[in-house]
């Protein structure tokens, strides 16, 4: 997809000329045993080469919030994977309470690509995919769950000069050895602080580093926010002038079905429908970084089989980013 190309270019177009680097100790070091949690050191902002061993206590679990009766059925999946926000509609026409539309179900993953070709990780491929769930570590931090696939044996794979930039970084979790024609997962842990930058950093071996390059789209600084038809109708009335950004695409068959798309590239909850305007679809989230800033997506028809797609949003300069972004990865 357009948005997965778009994500191998902003991966490989980084630095075609960066080299692996050869250590100057070339002595394989020996495997030592795999972590029992997944859990990273925590980078010091003011210390980029922070070469501690990875914290493996196991954080507790935080008390469950109070959650309104729609919301009391939840599977394991619908409330770790989904966020606890699972789809359903309700048989209630009121439009002050919080019902979700049952016939889109969120993907797992936003934008995923390749961080490290395997022609220049001398064997070794890194794959990367952010993931819709919170971070054990803060509700702020992105999950990227890295997939490492290798021809090769390589050994002591770690995370190394990280070029933080105001970003609060976990590091992965250390793999001892990644046999030949085997591949492992390790997950990263980003707080964004709500932009587009990129995240560069190196992925070292036992003897060789691989400089690479990792940046968020626009849809990846968000999280799904279930609310009212009444709330979304509220905040909308609010949010208009410069807060308000629209397109029109033809690529799609119905409202329903360009919501859906949406779903592939924002993590967006979908509003069940007005019967008034049953063709009007309300999709609702917030910033991952600061749940105060609402994201509003409406989609309804336009003339010439073509459709609107507006957007309202507290941060005026992000509307514009998510906007173009959006038609982009939808098309014309």
């Amino acid at each position: 997809s357009d948005s997965d190309s778009d994500s191998d270019s902003d991966s490989d177009s980084e630095d075609d000329n960066d080299k692996p680097q050869v250590r100057t100790n070339n002595t394989l070091s020996q495997p030592q045993p795999a972590a029992q949690t997944n859990v990273g050191g925590l980078l010091n902002l003011l210390d980029d080469d922070d070469d501690d061993q990875p914290v493996t206590t196991n954080p507790a679990p935080s008390a469950p919030s109070q959650q309104p009766d729609i919301f009391a059925s939840l599977t394991f999946e619908d409330n770790f994977i989904g966020g606890g926000r699972p789809a359903t509609n309700s048989s209630s026409d009121s439009k002050d309470q919080v019902q979700l539309f049952d016939k889109i179900r969120m993907p797992r993953h936003g934008s995923k690509g390749v961080l490290l070709k395997e022609s220049l990780g001398e064997g070794m491929e890194v794959q990367y995919a952010f993931i819709r769930q919170d971070s054990i570590y803060s509700k702020t931090m992105s999950v990227v769950e890295l997939t490492f696939l290798s021809k090769v044996e390589v050994r002591d794979i770690h995370m190394t000069s990280v070029d933080v930039k105001q970003m609060e970084v976990r590091k992965f979790d250390k793999i001892p050895v990644l046999h030949a024609h085997q591949s492992t997962t390790a997950n990263l842990h980003i707080d964004f602080k709500g932009s587009e930058r990129k995240l560069k950093f190196s992925i070292g071996t036992t003897d060789r580093t691989y400089p690479v390059t990792l940046a968020p789209k626009a849809g990846d600084l968000l999280k799904s926010h279930p609310m009212s038809i009444s709330a979304f109708d509220t905040a909308r009335k609010r949010l208009t002038g410069m807060q308000e950004t629209s397109f029109v695409t033809s690529k799609a068959t119905s409202t329903e079905d360009l919501a859906s798309k949406i779903t592939k590239f924002v993590d967006i909850a979908v509003l069940s429908l007005n019967p008034s305007n049953p063709k009007l679809f309300r999709l609702s989230a917030h910033h991952r970084h600061d749940p105060s800033q609402l994201v509003l997506i409406s989609v309804d028809e336009a003339p010439g089989g073509k459709y609107n797609v507006t957007i309202n949003c507290d941060d005026m300069l992000f509307s514009g980013s998510l906007s173009d972004y959006l038609h982009k990865a939808i098309g014309k």
